[in-house]
């Protein structure tokens, strides 16, 4: 085996698959204010537009035939493009299944567990990681009804008891169907505090890196006033850990989140305040089970 095979099979794959409408795209941009940085560590981030089409094309072969052991190559190859690195980062939220069968069986994402193999199945020799935001499904399944035209409500939501969804089934799938991989989640909700987190562990960098782009969440749901002061505080502390900066970001979000960004309309056909809180209540319950699942390392 020559030496480039050799580095090609050492590159982890670090695949972000969604929650469709949870940080949309703001991973890929907030990385690439920092992707020079991040290549001198051995840290690739790619625009999906880049290769989704080869990629997809791959996938689709996968299903219906053999790929070869030539072809993934070739991909793995245009990925990288002849760089020196030991991970690259995928991302796009249709990993997961497309929108129009979010709820196909009665159930989140029920081919999760066979998409996500599929992306496992095209880099069989390299270490693969997959990572999931989730978010609460009463106030996601709006978002994601509304982002598809092929269905009706009737028939998006058809069979489904909305009360019995379980984002923790989508992770023992994942699980089953990609065993050895590493699997890390978080909730939407509590992204804008602990983005700089996220951010350290899909890079693999942990908190080893300062991100140029860790308050770009936050800056989307605070006042401008509040934003200046929270960059400006920051600026002033370098010496803050970053367990401490969380805190902080906390702290501001608290005291200057802007109520118009962060009030959520929910107006779906037959629903009621009652199913969207009990919706909740289970989606609570849901992460707390998760956060102790086995093999799933939970940010919070």
């Amino acid at each position: 085996m020559s030496q480039a095979e050799t580095d090609k099979r050492d590159v982890t794959l670090a695949f972000h698959v969604g929650a469709p409408n949870t940080d949309n795209g703001q991973l890929v941009w907030s990385l690439r204010k920092d992707a020079q940085a991040l290549l001198d560590r051995g840290v690739m981030i790619r625009r999906p537009g880049t290769y989704m089409r080869s990629l997809s094309q791959l996938l689709q072969k996968q299903n219906q035939d053999f790929v070869t052991g030539q072809e993934r190559e070739a991909l793995l190859a245009r990925l990288i493009k002849h760089q020196a690195v030991s991970r690259i980062i995928l991302t796009n939220s249709s990993f997961l299944g497309v929108p129009g069968w979010m709820l196909s069986g009665g159930r989140l994402y029920r081919n999760a567990g066979k998409n996500t193999a599929g992306l496992r199945g095209l880099f069989p020799d390299n270490p693969c990681e997959f990572f999931l935001g989730l978010r609460d499904p009463a106030t996601l399944i709006g978002p994601v009804f509304k982002s598809q035209s092929g269905k009706t409500w009737s028939q998006f939501a058809s069979g489904v008891d909305f009360l019995d969804l379980r984002w923790s089934e989508v992770i023992e799938d994942i699980k089953i169907r990609n065993p050895g991989c590493r699997i890390t989640v978080w909730c939407n909700e509590e992204t804008p505090v602990i983005w700089p987190s996220i951010l350290g562990h899909v890079t693999g960098l942990k908190d080893g890196f300062r991100f140029s782009g860790e308050l770009d969440i936050t800056k989307g749901i605070v006042s401008e006033a509040g934003y200046e002061r929270l960059e400006t505080y920051l600026a002033s502390r370098p010496g803050l850990t970053e367990e401490q900066r969380e805190r902080v970001r906390a702290l501001f979000l608290d005291y200057f989140h802007d109520e118009d960004q962060i009030e959520e309309e929910i107006d779906l056909p037959g629903w009621t305040q009652d199913l969207v809180d009990g919706m909740s209540q289970t989606y609570l319950a849901d992460t707390e089970l998760i956060r102790h699942m086995p093999g799933v390392t939970f940010l919070s």
